[in-house]
Order: C-alpha cells, then sequence, then structure tokens
C-alpha cells in the first residue's frame, strides 16, 4: 500500500508523460520529438495503469 500523496503525485507525472507525450506527436516542428512522442505516450499510459491497480493505504483514525 502506497501514502495518498505519493499516488497523487505518481498520477500527476504519468498525466504529464502522457500529456507531453500527445504534443510531441501533434507538433509538425521536429521529426526527432515526434520519433519520441509515441514511446513518452506509452510509458504514461502504462504508467497509469499500473497505477490503478495499486492501492492506496487507508487514513489511520485517532481516537482521542
Amino acid at each position: 500500500m502506497v501514502s495518498e500523496s505519493h499516488l497523487t503525485i505518481a498520477y500527476r507525472v504519468v498525466i504529464t508523460l502522457i500529456l507531453v507525450g500527445f504534443a510531441m506527436l501533434c507538433q509538425p516542428f521536429s521529426m526527432a520529438l515526434f520519433s519520441l512522442g509515441f514511446p513518452i505516450l506509452m510509458v504514461g499510459v502504462v504508467g497509469f495503469m499500473i497505477l490503478d491497480h495499486i492501492p492506496s493505504k487507508p487514513p489511520i483514525n485517532q481516537e482521542n
């Protein structure tokens, strides 16, 4: 189990990778960026799918 804050950061990273990869595939300026766009997009998608299967740590109840 992973804490909620770590999962939030990881989700932000993989969503950023997906968006950057998609933008790299859509830009008409550089063939090098276009060539790297698909692998970056795939890393983001696979990372997102993996993160969706990791359970978050339940919050700790402090009863006083």
